[in-house]
């Protein structure tokens, strides 16, 4: 009786409320699409996101880059499944870093999932916009296979009258996706997982089709003899040319850390998510163990494929060097000429140019690929109430957050705090309200936030989030011997958590760190601190600010209630 009161005393409640509703598949394609988002139609893309030379030696930089950072990510996957074995609850690296890190272990825990938290809500910013977007973008195949003055004028969708996604339009349209977002997020965990599986095969389905209509369908020559015809006279070789002024041509493969980790940033970035199925591990019926593995090396497989095989070798079909140089337009780099076509180069645009015959399948290719950005929001918001669950449960946060609604078998009041944030972000993006709570030096171009700095804010805010499963499996066996002695493969933790910390310690210095304290601006006039705000360095500070201040405050009232905080992160939250 007086463990159960001792329990009662130190947890919010003795029950966490979830129930083990989550099959093995609905885990897999969860983090499936947690991971592709916007990627499944856009990854050519993001060849120039990293602003570095992209060469080629069988795969470009990028698609190496994919190939060795999947490579290391198997040991993730692996620390995961071990540890989530035996602590088996929803919370992932918070629940580990929090009961295994010795006395600054529930700080760091906080730290790293309150930071999570934010650039996951910063990814879903970045996500919203790209579902309008793919929706003009299927505008404009149509147009291009019919001839249609209206779906040519797609680019005039949901703008204001600037011609961007921005404003109210924007805003409105933002908030018609949140609304269906949370429309499948506050459905019962069966069906939400039902839901999200379903609309994840669909979008795969779409990939698999533009990957093999691509592969017979697009040629070089093809696609450079139409171009022009869509572009006002742009030709591939004016594209590759303004590439290569603006730095973008690499021979070969350069893996020097210095340059070779941007990329690697951006491979995490696109993997990020393939791992959130450790997050909602207390809802995983059957061996968790088996299931967890399955759906981390499952997510992460389909992401080192996509990343390298299906992205290469498409844009291979259409010229390299072109497509580094199109996505370089759209993320500001090259600016003359401008933009083509008004729209980045997503593959089944790039597929209707070189086939225009085919566009009825380039428009279902589009409309499928649209799934993925949409589909990652609500797994999002599903994995960030569960986090506030595990939060809430340890008294990080009040009660109010972990609330189970006994329909939704879920979290409803976090899945309501989470789209309410999003919303928040949203705000900020289309209307220029920052500089007028004083924050506008988080957005100094015109006050909005932007893409690029939300990108490079998520990668830089998930730092420690990459980092601490390292050095989890490291300390868990002198740590926490009680908890190390069950788990699979215990004896190798300590070597998979070197090997892995390692690897991410040096990618953050090389990408996030020196690069900060070494002042890597592209504009020679830019400062010091307009550099922080345009990397999203200072919200990043901002943020672990605020977390820091929440857990003062939360560990004062915690004090002062009396509540024994080192006595609970000696066990585990309630299951």
């Amino acid at each position: 009786m007086g463990s159960t009161t001792e329990g009662r005393a130190l947890f919010t409640r003795q029950s966490s409320g979830l129930v083990r509703e989550v099959s093995v598949t609905n885990a897999l394609f969860f983090n499936t699409a947690a991971f592709i988002g916007a990627g499944v139609g856009w990854y050519p893309v993001f060849y120039s996101l990293a602003f570095v030379p992209i060469g080629v030696a069988g795969f470009t930089t990028y698609g190496w880059g994919a190939i060795i950072v999947g490579a290391f990510c198997v040991l993730l996957a692996l620390i995961y499944a071990s540890l989530t074995s035996v602590m088996p609850r929803s919370g992932g690296d918070y629940v580990f870093t929090s009961r295994i890190v010795p006395r600054i272990g529930p700080f760091v825990g906080w730290l790293e999932s309150w930071t999570l938290a934010f650039a996951s809500l910063a990814i879903i910013a970045f996500e919203v916009p790209i579902v309008v977007r793919n929706l003009q973008i299927t505008g404009r195949v149509i147009g291009i296979g019919t001839g249609s003055e209206f779906f040519n004028g797609a680019n005039t969708w949901f703008t204001d009258d600037t011609g961007a996604v921005t404003g109210a339009p924007g805003f409105i349209a933002s908030l018609i996706v949140l609304g269906l977002v949370a429309f499948i997020t506050f459905q019962p965990v069966r069906r939400f997982h039902s839901i999200v599986t379903g609309l994840a095969v669909l979008g795969l389905v779409g990939a698999a089709l533009m990957f093999v209509v691509g592969m017979v369908a697009i040629t070089p020559e093809s696609f450079a003899a139409n171009l022009p015809t869509y572009t006002g006279g742009l030709t591939v070789d004016q594209l590759a040319a303004a590439g290569a002024t603006a730095g973008f041509k690499g021979e070969g493969i350069n893996l020097d850390p210095s340059t070779f980790a941007f990329i690697a940033g951006i491979v995490l970035l696109n993997y990020i998510g393939f791992q959130y199925s450790a997050y909602i591990s207390g809802e995983i019926r059957g061996n968790v163990r088996r299931g967890i593995i399955i759906a981390l090396l499952g997510a992460l497989l389909i992401a080192v494929l996509m990343n390298s095989v299906y992205t290469d070798f498409i844009s291979y079909r259409l010229g390299l060097d072109a497509q580094v140089a199109w996505g370089g337009q759209y993320w500001g780099f090259i600016s003359d000429p401008p933009l083509a076509l008004g729209q980045p180069n997503s593959m089944p645009l790039t597929g209707a140019i070189a086939a225009p015959g085919l566009w009825p399948i380039w428009t279902l290719v589009s409309l499928a690929v649209t799934l993925f950005p949409f589909l990652l929001c609500p797994v999002y918001i599903a994995f960030l109430s569960r986090l506030q669950l595990a939060w809430s449960l340890d008294r990080q946060v009040p009660e109010w957050f972990g609330a189970v609604s006994e329909r939704l078998r879920a979290p409803a009041n976090a899945i309501l705090a989470a789209i309410v944030v999003a919303a928040v972000f949203a705000l900020f993006q289309n209307f220029a309200i920052l500089p007028s709570i004083g924050l506008g030096f988080l957005a100094p171009v015109d006050g909005k936030l932007n893409l690029v700095s939300t990108l490079w804010f998520s990668i830089l805010a998930a730092g420690l989030t990459w980092i601490m499963p390292g050095i989890n499996a490291l300390l868990v066996r002198f740590t926490r011997p009680d908890i190390a002695r069950d788990a699979p493969w215990g004896n190798l933790l300590p070597i998979l958590g070197i090997v892995w910390l390692v690897f991410s310690v040096v990618l953050y210095w090389f990408a996030g760190i020196n690069p900060i304290l070494n002042f890597v601006g592209i504009g020679e006039a830019e400062g010091q601190l307009d550099y922080l705000n345009r990397t999203g360095v200072t919200m990043t500070l901002l943020i672990f600010a605020l977390g820091i201040a929440i857990y003062a405050i939360q560990s004062f009232r915690n004090r002062r209630a009396g509540i024994d905080t080192s006595l609970m992160y000696r066990e585990l939250p309630p299951d």
